[in-house]
């Protein structure tokens, strides 16, 4: 046990407290050193007058003064213990409301800002002492304005139990809803507190801030996001509040010049797609509210999208991909591509772009990329392309050897030219059909002169097969070596390979190597893994892949946002969430901007949207109210290029 060790078992010492001239005296010592700065020598004495004589008259007092001695060196931990001890031990002592106190500043101290509170409070709600009540009070609203986080206040209501102290953690607490856009709450709390009598505190604070909500006016966007504000975990709540963070600086910066304010009205789907359904309802009956940004998850869209649709107000997601979701109606849109819009916009740039017009697919059979595939094959039909192939792996397969020798198989096939055999017995009617279609005299007479085998096409042109058969002339095919990896294939353009995790990137690429088709490989955003990548450099260097986020952060747009962010959210990186929630507000304050509040012309302002320059990506919604913007990355010796944007909705424009 260390010499500061003091024991916790509960005692009922305080009957047996009796004088003690020694421990006097080592008192009175302890205070002269305490008093005059030297809180080492002070602690030391106190924590012997505790060891020596437990049951002497000055117990207490050395409990309470070694405390604060240990408090003044910065040893918070042993001053919490002896705080601790006094608090157990000794129920009934005059230090009770000091050593609370002493604890809350401890506790602020090492940063449990709500356990600093909850003594606070517990001075405030026991104790007579003017002064200790004054500083409790100082401190609890510093903590309850500055510190506490929004589920800290709510789980601080517990502990208040006066009028006082109830109407200062909920005044505290709406004003953290505020924060967050969330009147309605904030507004049901608050009114709690104003009907109470005006002698009690922070009731008038509490009406002023009602009147502050009634005058705010303005035009209102709902959010509902996965806030989890009934979850402890900060890293459950992360989430949300990250989307939040990016909706609320792009209205701040809207605020500073706009006219017409804009505020925030936000819910907290809790992961719920039912919480979601009815809370959208919520927001759907307030007229003061144009747009509805979120929810983020596409289950949680389907379950709502329909009642904001009916109702007639805008609801626009960040981040949900699931097909049929803007297909609910003309009120609902998808700021980020559904799989369908992926699968086109990858097989638009092969074809546009790359020029490739041979197209392949390897795609897993799960239901996203079974999506992917077909919309990438329906568009390289309608583009005119020709499909060599198409086969499907089951997801986190490490064998792919059967798909991927059919697919060489069928590849080489395409090499394949049938033949006429010019050296074997040709009947005169047979040639008459040769000189009908035009094939030259001379020709014909030096290949059988000569008894050689031509391919169709010598004779025909690049329908030579097709005319063959129609006039029944007789063909041989000679077989390309499949089995010979040595030859390759390079009869695929491009290949669209929509993995389902970069856990199969190191599969999927060596397995192409060992086959040896030369294709040009264009993946989906699982594939933008540089460490994946580079692990497995051998096989992926030239890969692409179209992702739905690559943020420009070079640009001068994207420093200022940056820097905007940092300055409101305590010098914090922004991530990609941030960004997504920032560009979505954006977009909707920009057609706001333009004269289009009411619903129905918002709405349609919407579905005109092309180009929009978003710090993470382009956005376009004019197809169908579906982003149809995704930016073309390749891996490159042992770097990520930016190669290129696809916007379906602006092709031939």
């Amino acid at each position: 046990m260390s010499a500061f060790s003091i024991g916790t078992q509960s005692q009922s010492l305080q009957n047996l407290i009796v004088f003690k001239p020694e421990a006097e005296r080592q008192f009175v010592d302890a205070m002269k050193f305490f008093k005059a700065g030297r809180f080492d020598t002070a602690s030391i004495l106190f924590f012997y007058v505790i060891k020596d004589y437990p049951q002497s008259h000055r117990i207490t007092g050395a409990y309470i003064m070694g405390a604060k001695a240990f408090y003044e060196l910065k040893d918070y931990q042993v001053s919490i213990r002896l705080l601790k001890n006094l608090i157990d031990r000794y129920p009934q002592s005059t230090y009770l409301d000091d050593a609370h106190y002493t604890l809350a500043l401890d506790y602020f101290r090492i940063g449990h800002y709500k356990d600093a509170a909850s003594e606070c409070i517990v001075v405030l709600q026991t104790s007579y002492n003017i002064q200790l009540t004054v500083r409790s009070e100082k401190l609890v609203e510093t903590l309850t304005s500055s510190y506490l986080t929004l589920s800290e206040l709510q789980m601080l209501q517990t502990d208040a139990k006066s009028d006082d102290m109830i109407a200062l953690v909920t005044v505290r607490t709406a004003e953290k809803l505020l924060l967050i856009g969330d009147m309605i709450t904030a507004r049901e709390m608050l009114q709690k507190i104003a009907v109470l009598p005006p002698k009690i505190k922070y009731v008038n604070e509490a009406i002023m801030l009602l009147g502050q909500i009634q005058n705010s006016g303005g035009m209102k966007i709902g959010v509902v996001l996965p806030l989890m504000l009934k979850v402890e975990t900060p890293s459950t709540r992360a989430l949300g509040l990250e989307f939040l963070e990016g909706i609320q600086l792009a209205v701040d910066e809207y605020n500073q010049k706009a006219p017409m304010k804009v505020s925030l009205e936000v819910r907290d789907t809790e992961r719920d797609p039912s919480v979601a359904a009815r809370v959208v309802a919520d927001l759907c009956a307030d007229e003061k509210i144009s747009a509805i940004i979120g929810p983020i998850s596409s289950n949680e869209v389907f379950a709502c999208a329909g009642i904001a649709n009916e109702r007639g107000i805008p609801l626009i997601t960040p981040t949900a991909t699931a097909n049929g979701i803007a297909a609910i109606g003309s009120f609902i849109f998808q700021a980020n591509p559904d799989y369908d819009t992926r699968g086109r916009d990858v097989a638009a740039f092969a074809y546009n772009t790359l020029g490739a017009r041979n197209f392949a697919v390897l795609a897993p059979t799960d239901i996203v990329g079974k999506q992917m595939a077909e919309s990438f094959i329906a568009e390289v039909n309608s583009l005119g392309g020709e499909m060599v192939d198409i086969q499907f792996y089951t997801s986190s397969s490490m064998d792919l050897r059967i798909e991927l020798a059919n697919m060489r198989r069928k590849a080489l096939e395409r090499l394949e030219v049938p033949t006429i055999d010019f050296g074997a017995k040709m009947r005169q009617s047979e040639l008459n059909k040769f000189i009908k279609w035009g094939v030259n005299q001379h020709l014909l007479d030096s290949l059988i002169e000569r008894e050689l085998i031509a391919p169709v096409t010598l004779l025909f042109g690049s329908r030579g097969k097709q005319i063959a058969d129609s006039l029944k002339i007789s063909t041989h095919l000679e077989h390309m070596p499949y089995d010979s990896l040595e030859l390759p294939v390079k009869t695929i353009d491009a290949m669209f390979v929509p993995i389902a995790s970069s856990e199969e990137i190191p599969v999927i690429s060596s397995q192409l190597r060992y086959f040896n088709i030369q294709a040009q490989v264009i993946g989906t955003g699982d594939w933008n893994d540089v460490a994946m990548l580079d692990q497995n450099r051998q096989y992926t260097d030239g890969v692409m892949f179209c992702v739905d986020s690559y943020p420009a952060s070079e640009s001068e747009t994207y420093r200022t946002f940056d820097a905007n962010y940092k300055l409101a959210n305590k010098n914090k990186t922004p991530g990609t969430n941030v960004m997504y929630g920032y560009d979505v507000a954006k977009i909707i304050l920009q057609t706001v901007s333009q004269g289009n509040s009411r619903r129905k012309d918002l709405a349609g302002a919407l579905a005109k949207v092309e180009g929009f320059e978003g710090l993470h990506s382009q956005i376009s919604l004019s197809k169908n109210r579906v982003n149809t913007c995704l930016s073309v990355l390749q891996y490159k010796e042992r770097q990520i290029l930016h190669i290129g944007k696809i916007d379906l909705a602006r092709l031939g424009k």
